[in-house]
This record gives C-alpha cells, sequence and structure tokens, in this order.
C-alpha cells in the first residue's frame, strides 16, 4: 500500500502528464490508459481533490484547480 505522500507525489506526477498531453488547453482530455503509471488510487485521491474529471468514454482531464496546480508546478 501507497503511503499519502506517495500518492498525492503519483496524482501530480498525473496531473503534470495530463497538462502535457493536452498542451496545456483548458476543457481538454486524453485517454486514461495513455498516462504512464497512473493507478486507481493515484486517480481517485486526484478526483477528490477536483484536480481532473473523468469521462465517460475512459478519458481524464484537469479542472480549473489541476491546470492551476499543474502550471504552478512547471515554474
Amino acid at each position: 500500500m501507497t503511503s499519502t505522500s506517495e500518492t498525492d507525489a503519483l496524482a501530480r506526477n498525473i496531473l503534470r502528464l495530463i497538462y502535457l498531453a493536452t498542451d496545456g488547453r483548458p476543457m481538454e482530455s486524453c485517454k486514461l490508459s495513455s498516462i504512464p503509471g497512473a493507478t486507481a488510487t493515484a486517480v481517485m485521491y486526484a478526483l477528490g481533490r477536483r484536480w481532473i474529471e473523468l469521462g465517460n468514454d475512459h478519458s481524464v482531464g484537469l479542472t480549473e484547480e489541476g491546470r492551476r496546480l499543474a502550471i504552478k508546478q512547471a515554474n
């Protein structure tokens, strides 16, 4: 079982990868399966913090909060 800090770090990495996959465009999404290392725990963690949204077609996109966090981490 992963610790909360490991889950948080992985969730933040997922944000970065989604941001890169969507070129940072708002309302864009990508397939969850295209995010390397994404675990159910980290995805649920990010969902719980409202950093990401899941689509009906197994896609995932950043919320405004998720975009802000991804940009903040990049700088």
